[in-house]
């Protein structure tokens, strides 16, 4: 009989970002997990996902200098 489970992703792919980085780590405790438990781990996922986009960037980020992916300064 095949196994009726799907195969669990990948781990994600580094960011480059290690604050993003640590939280998508707790992805993998998830593949053990039933799915009605797996909403609140999804939450606190999302929570510290948001609580790092609303940090303030570093002082080289806001010395003018180009982000990746953002708007180049002056423009």
């Amino acid at each position: 009989m095949p196994d009726s489970h799907p195969a669990w992703p990948d781990p994600p792919a580094a960011t480059g970002d290690p604050a993003v980085d640590a939280l998508l780590q707790g992805l993998s405790a998830l593949a053990g997990e039933p799915v009605s438990g797996q909403t609140a781990a999804y939450a606190v996922l999302h929570d510290g996902l948001l609580a790092e986009l609303n940090t303030e960037p570093d002082v080289a980020a806001a010395s003018g200098a180009p982000m990746p992916g953002g708007p180049r300064a002056g423009r």
